[in-house]
């Protein structure tokens, strides 16, 4: 016989109970549906095929790892064993005297009781119970380490039985439903409400605390609301839009900024901790120790950066002209580095020159980080002028106007920044290897210019290089 606390609910056609299980209670009693029935049409139509690597990688780690560990509602579906719930009379008590005419509470509160020959399977949950078995089965190696007394953490259980007048028909295609149906609406948060949520993602903490206290990224006074930081969904940009960035691209640009040369084969950690991968670094907080010297760091990379770019303080809008009416100026123009594509570009290249010329990045300082970053402002990132246009920007044979392009876009990206890496020394090419990265580059230029532009604008790219090394 099986006993649980319970509270009844109805919802459509569904009476469901919410139980309690502890983790024992689960990992011995609720099966997935391969063990319930030897149908496997049933099997392919209720449950996902287990993804292992999840379980394992992600899941099994989070609960040994985490110790503010939760979990929604695992959904579970009782067949058989006779259930029979039997409620409480709230409201005898004096202290619920003033609900006595309130059915709902006398008719939700009770006991859910099972004689013992019921079956259970997932409905929705599977992985999560995978990892609880894992956790709790002694001959699984990937039970090391799990937390003390694991077997009695208790977790919320949404039980749904079929009703008397169903027929064996009748609730496989209703519980078919309900296990498509709670997959198929489930959405995941998005990007930047991850960011500005996530307790464990050190990327995400670090970003939120340069946009509330970097003097750049902040507002003055008492605003809530960076000026400069897009705090919504998507990463998109529009001309009018007066933010420098998104909170998205700013998260992807803090983790490219970090990852040095030095740090990525010896993994993410202090010192003193064995390295973790990225993905595993994100779920999990490391020491504030380590999150406060990765974020020294970080401050370091973009105050030195906004030295040698003081053009990325001008006025957004200005900023992202691609329909230029006047001449172009500093104060108005159409700039890579104040769009997303180009901020990401910009990342990857401040990464490649501290990687090349920091002397000893273990000791680096505001001086020697900013001299690293010598010849970022004269590059050219005006997108009307060479390498840019006809080639990252591009004009729309249907209405004449500006865009950036989207046909084969990571590859122009990268071999723009391989460009601008030649031209700040990152990139060694000898005569044969510029003139094949001019053919590139000429290659994708829409329309397809004459030869005689081509070497006009390329005879630009050269000069521009010339000077920097000069």
């Amino acid at each position: 016989m099986n006993i649980y606390p319970a509270l009844r609910s109805q919802m459509g056609s569904f009476r469901y109970y919410i139980v309690k299980m502890s983790a024992r209670e689960l990992s011995e009693n609720v099966k997935y549906a391969s063990e319930v029935y030897e149908d496997r049409t049933l099997d392919e139509a209720i449950q996902r095929v287990l993804k292992e690597s999840r379980v394992k990688k992600e899941i099994v780690e989070y609960l040994k790892r985490q110790p503010d560990r939760f979990f929604a509602s695992i959904v579970v579906a009782a067949l058989e064993g006779n259930p029979m719930f039997y409620p409480i009379t709230i409201t005898e008590d004096p202290q619920f005297s003033i609900f006595h005419d309130d059915r709902r509470l006398n008719e939700a509160f009770g006991v859910l009781k099972f004689d013992g020959t019921q079956k259970y399977y997932a409905l929705d949950g599977q992985h999560r119970l995978s990892a609880i078995k894992t956790l709790l089965d002694r001959n699984n190696p990937l039970s090391d380490g799990a937390p003390e007394d694991f077997e009695n953490d208790e977790f919320s259980v949404i039980v749904i039985m079929p009703r008397l007048e169903d027929s064996n028909e009748d609730f496989m295609q209703k519980y078919r439903r309900l296990f498509s149906n709670l997959n198929r609406y489930a959405k995941p948060t998005d990007q930047a409400t991850n960011i500005i949520m996530d307790e464990d993602d050190t990327f995400a903490i670090l970003t939120r605390r340069l946009v509330t206290e970097n003097d750049f990224f902040k507002s003055a006074g008492k605003q809530r609301e960076s000026r400069r930081i897009k705090t919504r969904k998507g990463k998109n940009l529009t001309h009018k839009d007066s933010y420098f960035t998104s909170l998205e691209t700013l998260y992807e640009m803090n983790i490219e900024l970090l990852s040095s040369v030095q740090r990525i084969p010896k993994g993410w950690g202090a010192i003193s901790e064995e390295g973790a991968d990225l993905k595993t670094f994100k779920r999990f907080r490391p020491s504030e120790e380590y999150i406060d010297s990765l974020y020294v760091e970080l401050s370091m990379y973009w105050d030195a950066l906004l030295a040698e770019l003081p053009i990325l303080h001008n006025h957004p809008p200005n900023m992202r002209i691609h329909e230029l009416t006047d001449t172009e100026s500093e104060d108005e123009t159409d700039h890579l580095l104040f769009w997303p594509i180009g901020q990401q570009m910009l990342a990857k290249i401040v990464r490649a020159l501290l990687d090349k010329r920091l002397p000893d990045p273990e000791n680096s300082t505001p001086d020697t980080v900013r001299e690293a970053l010598r010849g970022l402002s004269r590059l050219e990132w005006r997108l009307h002028q060479a390498p840019w246009q006809y080639f990252l920007l591009i004009k729309s044979t249907t209405t004449n106007r500006w865009n950036m392009r989207s046909e084969e876009r990571a590859k122009v990206v990268r071999c723009g920044r391989i460009i601008q890496q030649w031209m700040l020394g990152l990139e060694e090419l000898d005569t044969s290897g510029v003139e094949s990265l001019k053919r590139d580059w000429a290659g994708f230029l829409i329309p397809a210019q004459s030869e005689e532009k081509i070497d006009m604008m390329w005879q630009q790219v050269e000069e521009m290089k010339s000077s920097i090394s000069g």
